[in-house]
Protein backbone atom coordinates (compact mmCIF):
# COMPACT_ATOMS: atom_id res chain seq x y z
CA UNK A 1 0.00 0.00 0.00
CA UNK A 2 2.59 2.34 1.03
CA UNK A 3 5.05 1.69 -2.21
CA UNK A 4 1.17 2.38 -4.35
CA UNK A 5 0.74 5.85 -2.94
CA UNK A 6 4.72 6.76 -3.29
CA UNK A 7 4.36 5.60 -7.24
CA UNK A 8 1.37 7.86 -7.28
CA UNK A 9 3.16 10.72 -5.60
CA UNK A 10 5.91 10.53 -8.13
CA UNK A 11 4.01 9.92 -10.85
CA UNK A 12 1.90 13.46 -9.94
CA UNK A 13 5.07 15.35 -9.64
CA UNK A 14 6.25 13.85 -12.97
CA UNK A 15 2.82 14.74 -14.54
CA UNK A 16 3.18 17.87 -12.80
CA UNK A 17 6.37 18.97 -14.28
CA UNK A 18 5.79 17.98 -17.45
CA UNK A 19 2.37 20.16 -17.92
CA UNK A 20 4.52 23.17 -15.84
CA UNK A 21 7.14 22.54 -18.58
CA UNK A 22 4.59 22.60 -21.46
CA UNK A 23 3.03 25.50 -19.95
CA UNK A 24 6.17 27.55 -20.09
CA UNK A 25 7.15 27.08 -23.39
CA UNK A 26 6.20 30.41 -25.52
CA UNK A 27 5.12 30.94 -28.79
CA UNK A 28 7.92 31.25 -31.38
CA UNK A 29 8.57 34.71 -32.28
CA UNK A 30 9.87 36.53 -35.11
CA UNK A 31 13.34 36.59 -34.10
CA UNK A 32 13.71 33.16 -33.50
CA UNK A 33 12.10 32.15 -36.90
CA UNK A 34 14.33 34.33 -38.87
CA UNK A 35 17.57 32.63 -36.61
CA UNK A 36 16.04 29.27 -37.91
CA UNK A 37 14.97 30.17 -41.10
CA UNK A 38 18.69 31.29 -41.66
CA UNK A 39 19.70 27.91 -40.89
CA UNK A 40 17.25 25.89 -42.89
CA UNK A 41 16.29 27.67 -45.90
CA UNK A 42 17.10 25.87 -48.95
CA UNK A 43 17.76 29.49 -50.90
CA UNK A 44 19.99 30.36 -48.13
CA UNK A 45 21.57 27.13 -47.74
CA UNK A 46 22.29 26.47 -51.94
CA UNK A 47 23.45 30.19 -51.70
CA UNK A 48 26.05 29.44 -49.14
CA UNK A 49 26.98 25.85 -50.99
CA UNK A 50 27.34 28.39 -53.86
CA UNK A 51 29.66 30.46 -52.19
CA UNK A 52 31.75 28.03 -50.69
CA UNK A 53 32.13 26.50 -54.10
CA UNK A 54 33.51 29.67 -55.73
CA UNK A 55 35.73 30.91 -52.71
CA UNK A 56 37.25 28.01 -52.96
CA UNK A 57 37.69 27.88 -57.07
CA UNK A 58 39.49 31.46 -56.37
CA UNK A 59 41.70 30.43 -54.19
CA UNK A 60 45.44 30.93 -54.58
CA UNK A 61 46.01 27.13 -55.48
CA UNK A 62 43.76 27.65 -58.24
CA UNK A 63 46.68 29.58 -59.79
CA UNK A 64 48.05 27.77 -62.92
CA UNK A 65 51.75 29.93 -61.67
CA UNK A 66 52.01 27.07 -59.21
CA UNK A 67 54.23 24.16 -60.58
CA UNK A 68 52.95 20.36 -61.14
CA UNK A 69 54.18 17.87 -59.78
CA UNK A 70 53.07 14.59 -61.24
CA UNK A 71 53.99 10.80 -60.66
CA UNK A 72 53.45 7.76 -62.36
CA UNK A 73 54.61 3.80 -62.17
CA UNK A 74 54.51 1.38 -64.68
CA UNK A 75 55.13 -1.83 -65.72
CA UNK A 76 55.97 -3.84 -68.64
CA UNK A 77 56.19 -7.37 -69.51
CA UNK A 78 57.72 -7.75 -73.90
CA UNK A 79 58.18 -10.52 -76.08
CA UNK A 80 61.24 -9.20 -77.17
CA UNK A 81 63.95 -7.54 -74.71
CA UNK A 82 63.93 -3.97 -74.38
CA UNK A 83 66.64 -1.30 -73.14
CA UNK A 84 66.64 -1.17 -69.42
CA UNK A 85 68.81 1.89 -68.87
CA UNK A 86 70.58 4.33 -71.52
CA UNK A 87 73.78 3.79 -73.16
CA UNK A 88 76.20 5.66 -70.50
CA UNK A 89 79.69 4.61 -72.07
CA UNK A 90 80.43 4.31 -75.79
CA UNK A 91 81.13 0.71 -76.94
CA UNK A 92 79.43 -0.65 -74.18
CA UNK A 93 75.71 -1.85 -74.98
CA UNK A 94 72.91 -1.39 -72.09
CA UNK A 95 71.58 -4.43 -70.15
CA UNK A 96 68.51 -5.85 -71.80
CA UNK A 97 65.02 -7.21 -70.05
CA UNK A 98 61.54 -8.16 -71.00
CA UNK A 99 60.53 -7.13 -67.71
CA UNK A 100 60.44 -3.32 -66.73
CA UNK A 101 60.12 -1.63 -63.34
CA UNK A 102 59.28 2.23 -63.86
CA UNK A 103 58.89 5.07 -61.91
CA UNK A 104 58.61 8.64 -62.83
CA UNK A 105 58.33 12.37 -60.81
CA UNK A 106 57.78 15.24 -63.52
CA UNK A 107 57.46 18.56 -62.75
CA UNK A 108 56.23 21.72 -64.69
CA UNK A 109 56.48 25.22 -63.89
CA UNK A 110 54.88 27.93 -65.73
CA UNK A 111 56.91 30.51 -65.97
CA UNK A 112 55.31 33.15 -68.30
CA UNK A 113 52.17 32.97 -70.67
CA UNK A 114 51.46 36.80 -71.38
CA UNK A 115 49.26 36.82 -68.17
CA UNK A 116 46.64 34.53 -69.79
CA UNK A 117 46.72 32.32 -65.76
CA UNK A 118 46.35 35.66 -64.47
CA UNK A 119 43.07 36.62 -66.13
CA UNK A 120 41.97 33.03 -65.42
CA UNK A 121 42.36 33.88 -61.70
CA UNK A 122 41.02 37.62 -62.14
CA UNK A 123 38.05 35.53 -63.41
CA UNK A 124 37.22 33.19 -60.53
CA UNK A 125 38.00 35.78 -58.01
CA UNK A 126 34.92 37.84 -59.59
CA UNK A 127 33.01 35.36 -59.98
CA UNK A 128 33.27 34.19 -56.06
CA UNK A 129 32.56 37.74 -55.46
CA UNK A 130 29.74 37.54 -57.16
CA UNK A 131 28.48 34.41 -55.18
CA UNK A 132 29.15 35.82 -51.85
CA UNK A 133 26.89 38.96 -52.99
CA UNK A 134 24.02 36.30 -54.24
CA UNK A 135 24.50 34.49 -50.41
CA UNK A 136 23.86 38.05 -48.70
CA UNK A 137 20.87 38.74 -51.35
CA UNK A 138 20.09 35.45 -50.23
CA UNK A 139 19.76 35.86 -46.70
CA UNK A 140 18.44 38.72 -47.11
CA UNK A 141 15.31 37.63 -49.16
CA UNK A 142 15.35 34.73 -46.42
CA UNK A 143 14.47 37.16 -43.61
CA UNK A 144 12.07 38.80 -45.95
CA UNK A 145 10.04 35.61 -46.57
CA UNK A 146 10.15 34.48 -42.67
CA UNK A 147 8.78 38.35 -41.69
CA UNK A 148 6.29 38.27 -44.69
CA UNK A 149 4.63 34.90 -43.38
CA UNK A 150 4.71 36.36 -39.92
CA UNK A 151 2.73 39.50 -41.59
CA UNK A 152 0.42 37.27 -43.46
CA UNK A 153 -0.42 35.24 -40.24
CA UNK A 154 -1.11 38.18 -38.20
CA UNK A 155 -3.13 39.51 -41.32
CA UNK A 156 -5.19 36.50 -41.35
CA UNK A 157 -5.35 36.38 -37.13
CA UNK A 158 -6.90 39.92 -37.19
CA UNK A 159 -9.54 39.02 -40.35
CA UNK A 160 -10.82 36.29 -38.88
CA UNK A 161 -11.58 38.14 -35.60
CA UNK A 162 -13.50 40.43 -37.54
CA UNK A 163 -15.38 37.51 -39.11
CA UNK A 164 -16.09 36.12 -35.95
CA UNK A 165 -17.05 39.46 -34.42
CA UNK A 166 -19.26 39.59 -37.64
CA UNK A 167 -21.16 36.53 -37.21
CA UNK A 168 -21.69 36.80 -33.65
CA UNK A 169 -23.13 40.23 -34.36
CA UNK A 170 -25.27 38.57 -37.57
CA UNK A 171 -26.30 36.15 -34.85
CA UNK A 172 -27.65 38.43 -32.40
CA UNK A 173 -29.63 40.59 -35.06
CA UNK A 174 -30.74 37.40 -36.18
CA UNK A 175 -32.78 36.86 -32.74
CA UNK A 176 -33.82 40.05 -32.83
CA UNK A 177 -35.54 39.46 -36.15
CA UNK A 178 -37.03 36.48 -35.00
CA UNK A 179 -38.61 38.00 -32.34
CA UNK A 180 -39.59 41.12 -34.52
CA UNK A 181 -41.00 37.95 -36.85
CA UNK A 182 -43.09 36.62 -34.13
CA UNK A 183 -44.46 40.29 -33.57
CA UNK A 184 -45.63 40.11 -36.84
CA UNK A 185 -43.26 43.26 -37.48
CA UNK A 186 -41.14 41.98 -40.02
CA UNK A 187 -41.59 39.60 -42.90
CA UNK A 188 -40.22 35.93 -43.12
CA UNK A 189 -38.02 36.43 -46.03
CA UNK A 190 -36.31 38.68 -43.60
CA UNK A 191 -35.24 35.84 -41.70
CA UNK A 192 -34.39 33.72 -44.74
CA UNK A 193 -31.82 36.90 -45.91
CA UNK A 194 -29.98 36.84 -42.62
CA UNK A 195 -29.52 32.93 -42.96
CA UNK A 196 -28.11 34.05 -46.26
CA UNK A 197 -25.88 36.32 -45.33
CA UNK A 198 -24.66 34.44 -41.76
CA UNK A 199 -23.88 31.26 -43.80
CA UNK A 200 -21.91 33.36 -46.18
CA UNK A 201 -19.63 34.84 -43.23
CA UNK A 202 -19.11 31.37 -42.05
CA UNK A 203 -17.98 30.35 -45.33
CA UNK A 204 -15.34 33.26 -45.08
CA UNK A 205 -14.18 31.60 -41.91
CA UNK A 206 -13.27 28.72 -43.62
CA UNK A 207 -11.61 30.46 -46.44
CA UNK A 208 -9.58 32.45 -43.92
CA UNK A 209 -8.53 29.23 -41.98
CA UNK A 210 -7.19 27.68 -45.16
CA UNK A 211 -5.38 30.34 -45.68
CA UNK A 212 -3.80 30.08 -42.45
CA UNK A 213 -3.21 26.54 -43.17
CA UNK A 214 -1.28 27.03 -46.37
CA UNK A 215 0.81 29.72 -44.70
CA UNK A 216 1.46 27.79 -41.45
CA UNK A 217 2.99 24.99 -43.84
CA UNK A 218 5.36 27.21 -45.86
CA UNK A 219 6.72 28.43 -42.80
CA UNK A 220 7.11 25.15 -41.09
CA UNK A 221 8.82 24.24 -44.35
CA UNK A 222 11.22 26.70 -44.25
CA UNK A 223 11.71 26.19 -40.54
CA UNK A 224 12.60 22.95 -41.51
CA UNK A 225 9.99 21.82 -38.66
CA UNK A 226 8.70 17.64 -38.59
CA UNK A 227 5.34 19.01 -37.02
CA UNK A 228 3.64 21.74 -38.73
CA UNK A 229 3.05 25.27 -36.76
CA UNK A 230 -0.17 25.97 -35.30
CA UNK A 231 -1.22 29.74 -35.27
CA UNK A 232 -0.79 29.51 -31.86
CA UNK A 233 2.69 28.63 -31.78
CA UNK A 234 3.39 32.36 -33.40
CA UNK A 235 3.90 35.08 -31.21
CA UNK A 236 1.18 37.96 -32.52
CA UNK A 237 2.75 41.00 -33.98
CA UNK A 238 1.63 44.72 -33.94
CA UNK A 239 -0.59 46.16 -36.50
CA UNK A 240 -1.53 49.59 -34.65
CA UNK A 241 1.84 51.60 -36.30
CA UNK A 242 2.06 52.66 -39.70
CA UNK A 243 5.55 53.53 -40.76
CA UNK A 244 6.45 53.56 -44.22
CA UNK A 245 10.39 52.84 -44.95
CA UNK A 246 12.49 55.34 -46.82
CA UNK A 247 15.43 54.44 -47.23
CA UNK A 248 18.59 56.72 -48.07
CA UNK A 249 18.94 57.66 -52.01
CA UNK A 250 20.11 54.28 -52.64
CA UNK A 251 22.22 54.20 -55.94
CA UNK A 252 21.90 51.69 -58.27
CA UNK A 253 25.81 50.39 -58.49
CA UNK A 254 25.23 50.04 -54.61
CA UNK A 255 22.24 47.81 -54.98
CA UNK A 256 23.33 44.04 -54.25
CA UNK A 257 21.29 43.01 -57.73
CA UNK A 258 24.25 45.50 -60.18
CA UNK A 259 26.96 44.76 -57.73
CA UNK A 260 26.78 40.86 -58.94
CA UNK A 261 25.77 41.59 -62.14
CA UNK A 262 28.83 43.95 -62.34
CA UNK A 263 31.37 41.37 -60.67
CA UNK A 264 29.63 38.78 -63.19
CA UNK A 265 30.66 41.39 -66.36
CA UNK A 266 34.29 41.27 -64.80
CA UNK A 267 34.36 37.79 -65.05
CA UNK A 268 32.85 37.40 -68.47
CA UNK A 269 35.63 39.84 -69.50
CA UNK A 270 38.52 38.52 -67.95
CA UNK A 271 37.17 35.22 -69.77
CA UNK A 272 37.60 37.01 -73.14
CA UNK A 273 41.36 37.81 -72.12
CA UNK A 274 42.30 34.89 -71.16
CA UNK A 275 41.07 33.24 -74.35
CA UNK A 276 42.80 35.94 -76.44
CA UNK A 277 46.13 35.30 -74.53
CA UNK A 278 45.58 31.55 -75.49
CA UNK A 279 47.21 32.88 -78.43
CA UNK A 280 50.65 33.89 -77.16
CA UNK A 281 53.23 32.00 -76.41
CA UNK A 282 54.17 30.34 -73.23
CA UNK A 283 57.34 29.76 -71.31
CA UNK A 284 57.94 26.46 -69.38
CA UNK A 285 60.58 25.10 -66.87
CA UNK A 286 59.92 21.11 -66.99
CA UNK A 287 61.92 19.08 -64.47
CA UNK A 288 61.44 15.11 -63.98
CA UNK A 289 63.53 12.14 -62.61
CA UNK A 290 63.18 8.13 -63.81
CA UNK A 291 64.12 5.21 -61.89
CA UNK A 292 63.95 2.43 -64.06
CA UNK A 293 65.15 -1.50 -63.68
CA UNK A 294 64.72 -4.80 -64.80
CA UNK A 295 63.68 -8.45 -63.04
CA UNK A 296 67.60 -8.80 -61.96
CA UNK A 297 69.29 -5.27 -62.22
CA UNK A 298 69.36 -2.95 -59.83
CA UNK A 299 67.30 0.75 -59.88
CA UNK A 300 69.03 2.66 -62.47
CA UNK A 301 68.04 6.55 -61.42
CA UNK A 302 68.48 9.57 -64.21
CA UNK A 303 67.18 12.96 -63.66
CA UNK A 304 67.06 16.17 -66.70
CA UNK A 305 65.79 19.72 -67.20
CA UNK A 306 64.48 21.63 -69.26
CA UNK A 307 63.09 24.88 -70.71
CA UNK A 308 60.03 24.85 -73.39
CA UNK A 309 58.31 27.78 -75.20
CA UNK A 310 55.18 26.69 -76.66
CA UNK A 311 54.24 29.41 -79.73
CA UNK A 312 50.47 28.53 -81.05
CA UNK A 313 50.46 28.35 -84.52
CA UNK A 314 46.95 27.58 -85.55
CA UNK A 315 44.04 26.08 -83.54
CA UNK A 316 40.17 26.20 -85.11
CA UNK A 317 38.97 25.56 -81.64
CA UNK A 318 40.72 28.58 -79.61
CA UNK A 319 39.92 31.21 -82.41
CA UNK A 320 36.16 30.31 -81.71
CA UNK A 321 36.35 30.17 -78.33
CA UNK A 322 37.97 33.65 -78.52
CA UNK A 323 34.67 35.00 -80.56
CA UNK A 324 32.12 33.17 -78.04
CA UNK A 325 33.65 34.55 -75.01
CA UNK A 326 33.69 37.93 -76.40
CA UNK A 327 30.02 37.60 -77.43
CA UNK A 328 29.61 36.38 -73.75
CA UNK A 329 31.34 39.85 -72.64
CA UNK A 330 28.69 41.52 -74.52
CA UNK A 331 25.67 39.92 -73.26
CA UNK A 332 27.08 40.21 -69.60
CA UNK A 333 27.73 44.30 -70.27
CA UNK A 334 24.09 44.42 -71.46
CA UNK A 335 22.73 42.16 -68.71
CA UNK A 336 24.38 44.45 -66.12
CA UNK A 337 22.57 47.04 -68.00
CA UNK A 338 19.21 45.28 -67.83
CA UNK A 339 19.68 44.65 -64.36
CA UNK A 340 20.31 48.76 -63.51
CA UNK A 341 16.67 49.34 -64.97
CA UNK A 342 15.07 47.18 -63.23
CA UNK A 343 16.84 48.22 -60.23
CA UNK A 344 15.48 52.14 -61.03
CA UNK A 345 11.67 50.28 -62.06
CA UNK A 346 10.92 48.26 -58.96
CA UNK A 347 12.37 50.58 -56.56
CA UNK A 348 10.09 53.19 -58.19
CA UNK A 349 7.52 50.78 -58.58
CA UNK A 350 7.79 49.68 -54.86
CA UNK A 351 7.92 53.57 -53.69
CA UNK A 352 4.27 54.51 -55.53
CA UNK A 353 2.97 51.32 -53.97
CA UNK A 354 4.10 52.28 -50.59
CA UNK A 355 2.61 56.24 -50.73
CA UNK A 356 -0.22 54.58 -52.30
CA UNK A 357 -1.09 51.78 -49.70
CA UNK A 358 -0.11 54.75 -47.23
CA UNK A 359 -3.30 56.92 -48.51
CA UNK A 360 -5.38 54.02 -48.59
CA UNK A 361 -5.06 53.57 -45.19
CA UNK A 362 -5.62 56.61 -44.30
CA UNK A 363 -8.83 57.06 -46.45
CA UNK A 364 -10.15 53.39 -45.37
CA UNK A 365 -9.91 54.30 -41.41
CA UNK A 366 -12.36 57.31 -42.59
CA UNK A 367 -14.71 55.42 -44.01
CA UNK A 368 -14.65 52.61 -41.50
CA UNK A 369 -15.68 55.20 -38.95
CA UNK A 370 -18.30 56.85 -41.52
CA UNK A 371 -19.45 53.57 -42.26
CA UNK A 372 -19.86 52.28 -38.59
CA UNK A 373 -22.09 55.63 -37.76
CA UNK A 374 -24.46 54.93 -41.36
CA UNK A 375 -24.88 51.13 -39.95
CA UNK A 376 -25.72 52.57 -36.38
CA UNK A 377 -28.23 54.59 -37.93
CA UNK A 378 -30.01 52.26 -40.72
CA UNK A 379 -29.81 49.53 -37.68
CA UNK A 380 -32.30 52.23 -35.72
CA UNK A 381 -34.23 53.17 -38.96
CA UNK A 382 -34.75 49.43 -40.22
CA UNK A 383 -35.86 48.67 -36.32
CA UNK A 384 -38.73 51.52 -36.47
CA UNK A 385 -39.58 50.22 -40.03
CA UNK A 386 -38.18 53.33 -42.06
CA UNK A 387 -35.56 51.03 -44.29
CA UNK A 388 -35.16 47.69 -45.49
CA UNK A 389 -32.73 45.07 -44.69
CA UNK A 390 -31.57 45.26 -47.69
CA UNK A 391 -30.43 48.71 -47.11
CA UNK A 392 -29.19 47.25 -43.59
CA UNK A 393 -27.09 44.14 -44.73
CA UNK A 394 -25.75 46.11 -47.54
CA UNK A 395 -24.09 48.27 -45.37
CA UNK A 396 -23.15 46.11 -42.85
CA UNK A 397 -21.65 43.85 -45.75
CA UNK A 398 -19.48 47.15 -46.92
CA UNK A 399 -18.06 48.26 -43.09
CA UNK A 400 -16.77 44.05 -43.04
CA UNK A 401 -15.46 44.68 -46.34
CA UNK A 402 -13.56 47.81 -45.82
CA UNK A 403 -12.54 46.55 -42.34
CA UNK A 404 -11.02 43.57 -43.82
CA UNK A 405 -9.44 45.98 -46.76
CA UNK A 406 -8.21 48.09 -43.64
CA UNK A 407 -6.48 44.97 -42.79
CA UNK A 408 -4.78 44.31 -45.70
CA UNK A 409 -3.44 47.14 -46.50
CA UNK A 410 -1.55 47.25 -43.14
CA UNK A 411 0.15 43.97 -44.06
CA UNK A 412 0.64 45.20 -47.99
CA UNK A 413 2.78 48.05 -46.24
CA UNK A 414 4.80 46.22 -44.29
CA UNK A 415 5.35 43.33 -47.12
CA UNK A 416 6.39 46.75 -49.61
CA UNK A 417 8.40 48.15 -46.55
CA UNK A 418 10.36 44.60 -46.45
CA UNK A 419 10.97 44.57 -50.32
CA UNK A 420 12.37 47.98 -50.35
CA UNK A 421 15.06 46.81 -47.96
CA UNK A 422 15.90 43.82 -49.64
CA UNK A 423 15.99 45.79 -52.94
CA UNK A 424 18.66 48.21 -51.72
CA UNK A 425 20.54 45.78 -49.57
CA UNK A 426 20.03 47.25 -46.23
CA UNK A 427 17.57 44.41 -44.59
CA UNK A 428 18.58 42.55 -41.87
CA UNK A 429 16.81 40.87 -38.72
CA UNK A 430 16.79 43.68 -36.64
CA UNK A 431 15.60 45.98 -39.09
CA UNK A 432 13.07 43.23 -40.36
CA UNK A 433 11.25 43.02 -37.16
CA UNK A 434 11.22 46.45 -36.49
CA UNK A 435 9.43 46.65 -40.19
CA UNK A 436 6.86 43.72 -39.67
CA UNK A 437 5.75 45.60 -36.31
CA UNK A 438 5.48 48.50 -38.34
CA UNK A 439 8.24 50.58 -35.52
CA UNK A 440 9.87 53.63 -37.01
CA UNK A 441 13.60 53.41 -37.21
Amino acid sequence: MKLARILFISCFIVSGFVLTTQAQESPTSLSEAIDRSLEHATSSRIAEADKEAADAASGILSSDYFPKINSSLSYTRSQYPQIVTPIRQKGAFPPLDDQIYEANIQADWEVFDFGESRAIRKKTKALADAANIKYELAKMETIESTSSAFIQLQQLRELKKVQQERIQTLKKNREQLESLYHEGRVAEVDLLKMDDTIVDAEAAVISTNNSIDQTLLRLSDDLALKQQLTLADIKPIDFENDYPFNPDNVAPEDAPSVIAAQHQKEAADFKAKASFRAFLPQFNLFAAERFRSGSDLEIDDQWMVGVRLRIPLFAGKRIVNNQVKKKEAKSQQIQLEQTRQQYRQQLNKLTNAQFETQKRIQSTQTRITYLEETYRVENTSYREGRSTLTDLLTTESKLNSVRAELIAMRAQLRMINLNIAVLTGQLNKEMAIKLAEGEPL
